[in-house]
């Protein structure tokens, strides 16, 4: 008959001395949901010692300037913890005329309301627009020949070896600017 400590399961993976029902139950202890991000950067510490202090820089939206601030631990934490919502509490970004649900109808009325122009749609900004503002070369030009180039086809089941024999002839060529 195998012994009591045999039958319990184990995670072996983890926490090799740890029973799942422990870890399970200190995982329960944590307060409200845990954020995916850390609710200050890395980046932002400005100095970290190990005893009681803090210090991190920050934007003041209201002077428009940088500013850096040095708290203790438990000070810091407090501050972090009032932003955790309560258990089951439901998250709302917008709410009245801008929620999801009614904005399409209520924003319009709100627009004539306050005598606003409505904007119209944003024009598309596609990749050879934005390659030639910010590189100043057409994508679309041939760096040998400054020729237009055209899609033409797709060639399926190359490997990479035949692709490199396929290009290395024009690889070889020189490069022209335009």
């Amino acid at each position: 008959m195998a012994s009591p400590r045999a039958q319990r399961r184990w995670s072996a993976l983890a926490h090799p001395l740890v029973e799942e029902d422990e870890k399970r139950q200190k995982d329960r202890q944590l307060p409200g949901p845990l954020p995916e991000k850390p609710p200050l950067s890395g980046s932002r510490l400005a100095h970290y010692t190990h005893s009681a202090t803090l210090s991190f820089t920050y934007l003041d939206h209201r002077t428009k300037t940088y500013q850096q601030e040095t708290l203790s631990q438990t000070d810091m934490l407090r501050r972090v913890v009032q932003h955790i919502p309560e258990k089951h509490f439901r998250m709302i970004r917008y709410f009245g005329f801008l929620a999801n649900r009614v904005c399409g109808r209520q924003l319009p009325r709100v627009y004539e309301a306050l005598r606003m122009e409505r904007r119209g749609k944003a024009p598309k900004l596609y990749f050879a627009q934005m390659s030639k503002a910010f590189l100043h070369r057409d994508p679309f030009s041939c760096v040998l020949c400054g020729a237009r180039m055209v899609y033409t086809a797709a060639i399926a089941g190359l490997t990479v070896q035949g692709l490199v024999n396929n290009a290395q002839s024009i690889a070889q060529l020189r490069y022209v600017p335009a």
